[in-house]
């Protein structure tokens, strides 16, 4: 797998699908107490929105790294973070001991998102 890749894709497809995962992490946030971020309050916002008003970028940072770049509105300022996809990790680590038929296979993650995202420039933010 690819290491590094400093150009960024855009979601333009499957956004429900990237949104379903933040809702996930979301909960967890909850679950932990760690609500009083801005960044926190904009995902919430995030997830609460519809799929057009959304614009969503990925660059890989890492086999399992990668830098996230959302915003509200096409024109609406941007918030970053660092995502570790976790999902794609463990399945590494199952196919390298030879287990292909555990559910962290029928999972969708955001390397599977980045493969369907198209290279595009990442507007000014």
């Amino acid at each position: 797998m690819e290491t590094t890749n400093s150009q960024w894709r855009e979601l333009k497809v499957r956004k429900e699908e990237f949104l379903h995962i933040l809702r996930i992490l979301n909960h967890y946030y909850e679950m932990r107490g760690e609500t009083r971020s801005p960044q926190f309050q904009f995902r919430c916002q995030l997830v609460g929105s519809a799929t057009d008003q959304v614009r969503i970028f990925f660059s890989r940072l890492g086999d399992y790294e990668f830098q996230v770049a959302c915003s509200l509105g096409q024109e609406g300022p941007f918030e970053t973070w660092i995502h570790i996809d976790g999902i794609a990790e463990e399945r590494s680590k199952l196919k390298g001991i030879g287990q292909s038929d555990h559910p962290v296979f029928q999972l969708v993650c955001l390397s599977d998102l980045f493969i369907d995202a198209e290279e595009s420039p990442l507007p000014c933010f």
